[in-house]
């Protein structure tokens, strides 16, 4: 592959990541501040392993300055103690400093190049140390910093900066002449590449992972707000939880049913999309009431709406929670009426009662209610009156107390006989 091929592909691999070229930041600026936040934290929390490796490489450098030095091992003691104390209060202050968890990057820049300079210059003073031994001393805390604590590459350019000047600052370097100070350029000028290259490749794989994690995110939250506007919450976590038929029974509820009085002419007289359009913004308008109102919308079929009050949360008040919606829904539908090609009007049901409801099947599944409670609702809507909100006895009963009715009256309801029923004229001014 030459030279402008592999280019492109850099690029395209970067334009797709939406990172810049070199120093990696993404394009979008609240991908790069959640991305920043996160690898902050998991910096922190990574930080008592990557300390407790420096204190313990501290010790074995400390058992090999024995066999190293000839003079000046105490001075070479004392810095190695003061390095383990550093440590020891960057434990400290990880756990209880605000500061160091707002800035951990600026932090552990400052860390390591206060390590640095005492592992060479100040070594490199005190004892009678070879170039090589302390240079690879910091090379060993320069790697270990980027690999352990996730320095991203403001910071690990920084650091290896610092790297650079301790390393061609060493005693034995400085007052060795020009010689001495051109065989230590390439060692270290390629060890401080080599931790940059390091630092760029981990924090490029980090912030791929953190994408692709954070596209997982997004496309669950797209099929948890697909899920919730299918099914109630709590049963789409249920059903996510642990999939199979979900079945509860309720022993108290109220159960609505509406429909449009003489939808099949203005349906005929209609474009489909005009149709669909008003349907949709009638709805629309009675989902947004349900929320309001605590009541549970449970589907639509063609021009008719149903909804419970008391699943799948429990309601004491669910009678009242249904007849407010149903006021509601009388308002709603008066107001959008003059946006129909004609005067439309509405049937409402409402029954009170036990009944049992879940989910069943494996694909297009929907929550569901069935019982006697039901159908009665269903009976009501269908043997009511245009403009009407006609409601069981086992409703009535719940709100007489608290609403004006009608006067009752026995309708011969198709499948069960003769019922008293009764009109929801409104809340009682009394």
């Amino acid at each position: 592959m030459g030279v402008n091929p592999l280019r492109g592909w850099v690029l395209e691999r970067h334009a797709q990541l939406h990172m810049r070229r070199w120093m990696l930041e993404f394009d979008q600026r609240e991908a790069e501040e959640e991305f920043v936040a996160y690898d902050d934290v998991m910096g922190v929390n990574a930080g008592p392993f990557a300390l407790s490796i420096g204190v313990f490489f501290t010790v074995v450098y400390g058992v090999v300055d024995v066999l190293v030095l000839d003079d000046g091992l105490l001075g070479a003691v004392l810095i190695r103690l003061s390095i383990v104390v550093l440590f020891a209060i960057s434990l400290v202050m990880l756990a209880r400093s605000m500061l160091v968890h707002r800035f951990p990057q600026a932090s552990t820049t400052l860390l390591i190049a206060l390590i640095l300079v005492s592992l060479g210059p100040a070594l490199g003073l005190v004892g009678d140390f070879p170039p090589e031994y302390l240079r690879t001393s910091c090379s060993v805390t320069l790697l270990g910093a980027v690999g352990l604590l996730r320095l991203r590459m403001h910071a690990a350019m920084a650091a290896s900066v610092v790297y650079v000047a301790c390393c061609l600052s060493l005693p034995g370097v400085r007052n060795g002449g020009v010689d001495a100070l051109a065989s230590h350029v390439a060692p270290t000028l390629g060890m401080a590449s080599i931790a940059v290259l390091i630092a760029y490749a981990l924090e490029k794989l980090r912030r791929t992972d953190f994408l692709r994690q954070r596209e997982v995110e997004l496309e669950q939250a797209r099929s948890d707000e697909l899920l919730h506007n299918v099914l109630p919450v709590t049963i789409a976590h249920r059903l996510r939880n642990g999939p199979g038929a979900i079945a509860d029974s309720a022993p108290s509820v109220s159960v609505l049913f509406s429909d449009i009085v003489g939808f099949t002419p203005v349906s005929e007289a209609l474009e489909p999309e005009e149709l669909v359009q008003l349907l949709d913004t009638m709805f629309r308008a009675f989902d947004a009431l349900c929320d309001q109102r605590g009541v549970e919308k449970i589907k639509t079929v063609g021009d008719a709406y149903m909804a419970v009050a008391g699943l799948p949360d429990p309601d004491e008040d669910h009678a009242a929670s249904m007849a407010e919606l149903a006021l509601d829904m009388q308002r709603t539908l008066a107001r959008l009426s003059s946006t129909w090609p004609s005067p439309i009007a509405m049937r409402i049901g409402i029954a009170s009662g036990p009944v049992v409801a879940g989910v069943i099947g494996q694909r297009k599944f929907t929550y569901d209610l069935w019982g006697d409670t039901v159908n009665t609702a269903s009976r009501m809507e269908s043997h009511g009156r245009p403009h009407r909100i006609q409601v069981s006895a086992a409703t009535h009963a719940l709100l007489e107390d608290r609403y004006a009715f009608s006067d009752a009256q026995v309708v011969d309801v198709k499948g069960k006989g003769p019922m008293t029923t009764y009109f929801l004229l409104g809340a009682d001014v009394r």
